[in-house]
């Protein structure tokens, strides 16, 4: 089994099976409004910041909204689902039991917005206990693309980022992890299925299912 020093987590998305409910979000926003999901909408707005999400939604389908009742809209949607509708991945639990098992310091570093459902979904799932820190977005001025959020996450744990390891589903933030020296673990998730082989690429691991790591030593 992989067994880092230290580990870094993301939350949507790699612990959790929760990208599919932002999909839905979408297609409930946006067919209340007459449109329909498309491929490049969802490309286009998964690595945006809520911000620039919204005027991007605004923009694409002429929409009457500000992008603060756009971003309220998805946010009241997004909580019932954080609170009982959203699975953890296969064996996340098993692994994160693992880790701290053997006494490996752990961390969530993570963009969820509204930053209420990250104490909605840890609670729901009983995995506070686990965590020495959560970082959130708005703890540091760079996004995922940038290694900062992980340094953060590192630091608080009082680790260096060469050992640690960071578990994430997105291409940019798995990129970004590595900026910053952290070894980088990908996590396979359906909604990004197109950067998959760049994910195994640029990854110092990369698996299609957390049981997967038991093929790591």
């Amino acid at each position: 089994m992989f067994l880092p020093q230290a580990a870094i987590f993301d939350l949507d998305g790699t612990l959790f099976d929760s990208m599919g409910v932002w999909k839905q979000i979408d297609t409930d926003f946006l067919a209340a409004r007459g449109h329909q999901v498309t491929k490049d909408y969802t490309d286009a707005i998964k690595c945006m910041s809520w911000e620039e999400g919204a005027r991007y939604t605004i923009e694409r389908y002429g929409l009457h909204e500000t992008p603060q009742q756009v971003i309220d809209t998805w946010f009241s949607m997004s909580e019932e689902y954080y609170r009982s509708k959203i699975p953890m991945k296969p064996f996340a639990r098993e692994y994160l039991c693992y880790l701290h098992e053997h006494g490996v310091p752990m961390a969530v570093a993570t963009s969820m917005e509204p930053q209420h459902n990250i104490d909605v979904v840890l609670s729901a799932n009983d995995l506070k206990p686990f965590f020495k820190n959560i970082t959130v977005a708005t703890d540091v001025t760079r996004g995922k693309g940038f290694p900062d959020i992980y340094l953060l996450a590192a630091e608080r744990m009082g680790v260096r980022p060469e050992n640690c390891a960071v578990f994430e589903d997105i291409l940019t933030a798995l990129r970004g992890a590595a900026r910053g020296g952290f070894q980088t673990v990908g996590i396979f998730d359906p909604l990004s299925e197109s950067e998959w082989p760049d994910i195994v690429k640029e990854s110092t691991i990369a698996v299609k299912s957390w049981e997967d790591l038991k093929n790591f030593s």
